[in-house]
């Protein structure tokens, strides 16, 4: 079994909880991303792909990530 602990990722979950019009989804890039370094969908599917694909002998338990300037264990993050 592995644990994935991803730190900020671009998804639409922020601009779908501000009501997921059209004008909630740019206001929510605007406010949550841009300028930010987030991780992507990609990013994380790769975590996962390399997890499944190391040999049967290798076991990785936990894979936390998370991109550059966010600061472990908080919600504090430098615009790029």
């Amino acid at each position: 079994m592995t644990e994935v602990c991803p730190g900020r990722v671009e998804t639409e979950i922020f601009g779908r909880n501000m009501g997921g019009t059209p004008e909630a989804m740019e206001e929510a890039w605007k406010t949550f991303y841009e300028g930010y370094e987030s991780l992507t969908t990609a990013d994380i599917v790769d975590a996962i792909d390399y997890a499944i694909e190391t040999p049967r002998h290798v076991n990785v338990g936990m894979i936390e990530i998370m991109p550059t300037f966010q600061v472990p264990g908080g919600l504090t993050f430098d615009r790029r």
